[in-house]
């Protein structure tokens, strides 16, 4: 009973983001644009213990030059998708119930590929974290500001400077081993580059959207800039 009524609530979830049902708002490897290069993420997170039993959670952007979003999970759970849009605008999300209702740290994301970084254009978001009883928590989870993946600087570029950031900002929290760091999403890190120091926030290290900063993420940061990889992906 209690599998059928979660499966009641991601199906509303889902119709309540949109009724219009978009072909590849379900697949995460299929890009519109082929050619895109620009990844943009935001990330649904929780800071303290909250008791939550599920999160339902979507993004709406524009759709021009840009395809459907995917929400993906970062932490342990069940996450049941939903998509779809209307003229001109994508939307994606879903339902989210977290392993351990008392979890700290990233629950999921929802990421977009578009064909430039001017492209993005954010619509709406939506973020409501329920208890067992379904009743509504108020402000349990944050969502943080849409980021484009790699640009670390936030100069709109993806390249070595950013790069370099990353790289000793995994340092700072991995010296020696280069073990995973699991991070806190909220807040800044301060990294210094060429002598220079400065605050950076937390989840734009996160290059491989797994909640840790670690190698992983220097890796694939490295076959982006080599073009191994065509884009960061959702």
């Amino acid at each position: 009973m209690k599998k059928n009524v979660k499966a009641i609530i991601a199906a509303l979830s889902a119709s309540i983001m949109c009724a219009v049902p978009v072909a590849n708002a379900f697949t995460a490897d299929a890009y519109a644009n082929t050619g895109a290069r620009f990844t943009f993420r935001k990330t649904f997170a929780v800071s303290s213990a909250k008791n939550i039993d599920h999160l339902v959670f979507g993004v709406a952007c524009a759709s021009s030059n840009t395809d459907a979003p995917w929400a993906d999970k970062i932490s342990s759970g069940t996450l049941y998708r939903g998509g779809g849009g209307n003229v001109g605008v994508h939307s994606a999300g879903g339902t989210f119930y977290p392993s351990n209702p008392n979890m700290v740290g990233g629950m999921v994301s929802v990421a977009m590929v578009c064909n430039s970084p001017s492209d993005y254009r954010e619509i709406s978001v939506t973020n409501y974290a329920y208890d067992k009883n379904n009743k509504l928590i108020s402000d349990a989870v944050s969502a943080s500001a849409t980021i484009l993946v790699g640009d670390i600087n936030l100069d709109k570029k993806i390249d070595e400077k950013d790069y370099d950031i990353l790289f000793a900002g995994v340092k700072k929290v991995a010296p020696y081993d280069w073990s995973r760091y699991k991070f806190s999403y909220f807040g800044y890190m301060n990294v210094a580059v060429g002598g220079v120091g400065r605050n950076y926030s937390y989840s734009n290290f996160d290059i491989n959207d797994d909640g840790y900063l670690s190698k992983a993420d220097l890796d694939m940061f490295q076959q982006y800039l080599s073009r191994k990889i065509a884009r960061f992906p959702k």
